[in-house]
């Protein structure tokens, strides 16, 4: 590994980690370097709370870790909606794109509604079964489902599973303009959703219109999760936006 090799910063999806990333990491092309945070609340940082600001500081600190070198940001899901936060905090010079799944819903007005339903779901089944429980009895199949091997869907676990912060990243994105972030920045930015994921698709327009540089890519078939449903997919997205801007 070179100082001022390339690299991707990999931000996960709410309730997951690091490891979550582990079926599209090993599909990146080898001359980057690939960083996979976790965000608080999650993984190794459970006894966190998740806030956006915190969310913006881990991605901060990753890109500090990199020294000089250029990289690109990705994410999923809340991973991505961290990403477009955070991206005006980065080094401008150094920061080359971001790779954002899951991510052209608004969090305000009317739109959040189905969210704010969901947590109250998660609050309510974890006062009547606990975390652990529901971890242990649910999250393996759920994986699994999503496409998952059972080595990945195993090494996710161990690395740490939260529900109990899908409300509290709901309630911090909840209000926030993203697309106003985005427009602060000049670098270019691809949207990969799935097109069966309704919201997301509904809202590409306007937020590849507050992109300066906005693409959007499209996976048939697919569902909310293209990081872990189609990861083959997104790596090969990934890969071709990083010989883009990148490598």
């Amino acid at each position: 590994m070179h100082a001022d090799q390339p690299a991707v910063i990999l931000v996960h999806g709410a309730t997951l980690n690091g490891r979550s990333w582990d079926p599209v990491r090993r599909l990146i092309d080898t001359r980057l370097r690939v960083l996979t945070p976790d965000l608080p609340g999650h993984g190794a940082r459970q006894h966190e709370r998740y806030t956006l600001q915190g969310g913006v500081e881990t991605v901060v600190k990753a890109a500090r870790e990199l020294g000089d070198a250029p990289f690109i940001v990705a994410g999923d899901s809340l991973g991505s909606f961290t990403s477009q936060a955070a991206a005006a905090a980065l080094p401008q010079d150094r920061l080359r794109g971001l790779v954002l799944g899951g991510a052209s819903h608004e969090f305000r007005g009317a739109p959040v509604l189905p969210y704010l339903v969901k947590s109250l779901t998660f609050r309510v089944m974890l006062a009547l079964f606990g975390e652990r429980r529901l971890v242990e009895g649910r999250i393996p199949a759920t994986l699994r489902e999503l496409g998952m091997s059972d080595a990945d869907a195993d090494a996710a676990i161990a690395a740490g599973i939260s529900l109990k912060v899908f409300p509290q990243a709901v309630g911090a994105l909840r209000g926030v303009d993203f697309r106003s972030k985005l427009a602060a920045i000049s670098q270019p930015t691809l949207f990969i959703n799935g097109d069966l994921d309704t919201d997301h698709v509904r809202g590409e327009a306007r937020y590849v219109a507050a992109a300066r540089h906005g693409s959007i890519a499209r996976l048939p078939g697919c569902e909310h999760g293209v990081s872990l449903r189609r990861s083959a997919d997104y790596a090969e997205l990934l890969n071709g936006f990083a010989r883009q801007v990148l490598l």
